[in-house]
């Protein structure tokens, strides 16, 4: 099967039918002027996550299993699925010790919890990053959640402290951009998990931001 399409100079705005979608999410395969993740930023499918007014929570000193300090859950009733594009935790309180990794594990149907929290913990904002949007996100992140069936061989570590920042506002661990690596289908979650020394009553918060929107996920 042979596609044509045409390609023009930019204008500001299109007027009239335009029609140019050639890949199975509808996308544009040729942009000669929109820079990576425009497109789904005026859609407003994009969303950030920020925990900063959350109350924080103290970090591990050994590898979790069932405990997850922080749970990212796309609900059951949800019709998108959530890519994960940056996830992140920093200080929000205390000194932390030197060093620190994030722990992150894949949470699928058999890994959650009998119940789950409909409603993000206090302090968890979730922002459209389109401002001009109407578009909520359905996504609940949750705090001190204990998972079921999951073990310690389920958890990978996402990013790192570096161990000279050890402050309120200097302290933080940031993934490498994920660019959609990690699926969140309805009734599945992501569990985070901070593993760093007990430092002078360190508490940690989680950040992140990703795409939503519909696809079939095989």
């Amino acid at each position: 099967m042979l596609f044509e399409g045409q390609a023009g100079r930019f204008v500001q705005k299109a007027m009239g039918n335009l029609v140019a979608s050639f890949t199975g999410n509808q996308a544009l395969r040729v942009a000669q002027t929109e820079a990576e993740g425009d497109e789904m930023t005026r859609a407003g499918l994009r969303y950030h996550m920020s925990g900063a007014a959350a109350t924080g929570i103290a970090p591990v000193q050994a590898l979790p299993s069932t405990a997850a300090q922080w749970l990212i859950f796309n609900p059951p009733g949800n019709t998108v699925s959530a890519f994960l594009d940056k996830l992140g935790s920093y200080l929000v309180s205390g000194t932390a010790g030197a060093g620190g990794t994030l722990l992150a594990a894949i949470v699928p149907p058999s890994f959650l919890p009998t119940a789950v929290q409909k409603v993000s913990a206090s302090g968890v904002v979730i922002q459209n990053a389109n401002p001009a949007s109407t578009r909520a996100s359905q996504i609940v992140v949750t705090s001190g959640v204990t998972l079921l069936n999951i073990t310690g061989g389920s958890w990978f570590p996402i990013a790192w402290m570096n161990p000279a920042q050890t402050v309120v506002g200097q302290t933080q661990m940031e993934s490498a951009p994920l660019q959609g690596r990690i699926v969140l289908p309805p009734n599945t979650g992501l569990a985070l998990a901070v593993l760093s020394p007990t430092g002078t009553t360190p508490l940690f918060a989680p950040y992140g931001s990703w795409r939503e929107y519909a696809t079939d996920v095989e």
